[in-house]
């Protein structure tokens, strides 16, 4: 039977419908399957997902377990029968419910973004940014921010819009920063970009501003610059660091083999630093390169270089 017989017969269904019976939007469809590895559609005679009718049942019971305050990465490989206890009151094998979740450092933002409160959303990064200075407000602030946006998204209590409107306003404030901050011009002299198919910005931007703050000389490319772009213009400019961002999105597999492809087109001597959710330390990576785990983690990366060549 083809995937348009099986679309009449109601075996099978397009996105569109799956959205709409779910509950889950496209957009946090598309993410799951990349993250969680669920749901896997098939692919209908023009290339669109479809999705079966067992994986529907899944998804509808998964969204009402989340809007239990269940987690989704511990749902997304629980069998229909499993999920269907779990629903009907059977032991919550210790995920928490939302009654009992704790109220932490961005969920008042989160709340602001549901309510479309724009003015309220930029006082509380304002007012976040005044309390703690740019340093914090980097590798504090906005690191409990972006977990609460991104947690609220993943588990549907986020629009896209407010997720974008949240992003685009964080990256301003960034950029505006950025402008302010006095360039000190020291080694090292970083590249700073992400890889092609990783458009997130928001990761490079805060990383950017905290080699600012080290002193770095800062050379800024943007998002997915081709991989022999990236190599090229290292070696045009003639810089010490090559630093590259990667959300989780990415995926670690990919991320390890285009760092080793990366550091095999540069010169001896020249670093490779990458930090994100999509990377973390790994026996394969090439000697080159250096995984940064968070980002008040720059500063000591730097100060080591700068020692290891006496600048």
């Amino acid at each position: 039977m083809s995937a348009s017989d099986q679309h009449e017969h109601g075996l099978q269904m397009p996105i569109g419908a799956v959205e709409k019976e779910t509950r889950v939007s496209k957009e946090l469809l598309r993410m799951w399957e990349r993250r969680y590895g669920f749901p896997l559609p098939d692919r209908d005679e023009s290339g669109d997902r479809v999705y079966s009718r067992e994986t529907v049942e899944k998804l509808k019971l998964i969204r009402l377990l989340i809007d239990r305050g269940y987690r989704p990465g511990r749902l997304m490989n629980m069998q229909l029968a499993a999920l269907r206890d779990l629903q009907a009151g059977a032991p919550r094998q210790g995920v928490p419910v939302a009654a009992s979740l704790p109220v932490g450092p961005g969920d008042e933002l989160v709340a602001l973004l549901q309510q479309n409160d724009v003015n309220g959303m930029r006082r509380w990064l304002s007012q976040q940014l005044i309390d703690h200075g740019l340093r914090r407000f980097v590798t504090v602030s906005l690191q409990h921010a972006n977990h609460a946006v991104g947690a609220a998204w993943q588990r549907g209590e986020l629009a896209i819009h407010a997720e974008h409107l949240y992003t685009e306003q964080v990256q301003m404030m960034l950029r505006h920063a950025l402008l302010q901050l006095h360039p000190m011009g020291q080694a090292p002299r970083v590249l700073v970009t992400t890889m092609p198919d990783e458009p997130h910005q928001l990761g490079l931007l805060m990383a950017e501003v905290m080699l600012w703050l080290e002193g770095c000389s800062i050379l800024a490319m943007g998002t997915e610059l081709p991989l022999a772009d990236i190599a090229a213009a290292a070696i045009a400019h003639q810089v010490d660091v090559v630093a590259l961002s990667f959300s989780a999105a990415y995926g670690e597999q990919a991320a390890r083999q285009m760092l080793n492809s990366l550091a095999g087109r540069l010169p001896d001597g020249m670093q490779v630093w990458a930090g994100g959710s999509g990377v973390r330390p790994d026996d394969g990576l090439a000697s080159s390169i250096r995984i940064v785990p968070s980002l008040d983690q720059i500063g000591a990366l730097a100060k080591a270089w700068r020692m290891a060549r006496s600048v």
